[in-house]
């Protein structure tokens, strides 16, 4: 008998990414943290995350369909990690003094065609090279990335845990 089940480890993972999310509204709409394209994106994957590994948890799925949502989540992830990579990069460039703030996201996807939405966030604003809030000396966007280097490392754990299991 295997030590974890699939669906508690998949149910582990949906409380930490809902948690995660819980914790960017909260810095949001009590902190005063206005959320950076980028941030934005970030969350949507969470979202994404959180979504994957809710069905992970609550339906009965056999080998392949683990597979499947593991591999699934494993790609979002690295989405994730683009995403909060780049923001940690912008965060730690010498400040551009020509900068704009830039406008929100929903802008741009109502006037650009999305291949320019896509340069033109990851080339980033004012916006995104701000760290604001931070805990223990790291921004929130390192934090995120921190975070989704660990669920990576997990989804490939939950993709390869049989052929493991006779080793924990």
């Amino acid at each position: 008998m295997n030590k974890f089940s699939h669906r508690a480890m998949f149910l582990s993972a949906f409380i930490i990414t809902a948690s995660m999310l819980s914790i960017t509204f909260y810095l949001q709409n009590y902190d005063g943290f206005v959320p950076c394209p980028l941030c934005i994106l970030q969350r949507m994957t969470l979202g994404i995350l959180s979504i994957i590994f809710f069905f992970g948890g609550v339906l009965p799925i056999k080998k392949m369909g683990n597979i499947f949502l593991s591999v699934s989540a494993s790609l979002v992830t690295l989405i994730g990690m683009i995403l909060s990579g780049r923001q940690v990069w912008l965060q730690h460039l010498p400040p551009d003094k020509n900068a704009d703030c830039g406008v929100s996201l929903q802008y741009l996807l109502n006037v650009l065609p999305f291949d320019q939405v896509i340069s033109k966030i990851f080339q980033g604003t004012a916006e995104c090279s701000q760290k604001g809030w931070e805990f223990l000396h790291l921004s929130l966007a390192e934090w995120s990335l921190i975070c989704f280097v660990g669920l990576f490392i997990f989804c490939v754990f939950i993709i390869f845990y049989r052929r493991l299991s006779p080793l924990l």
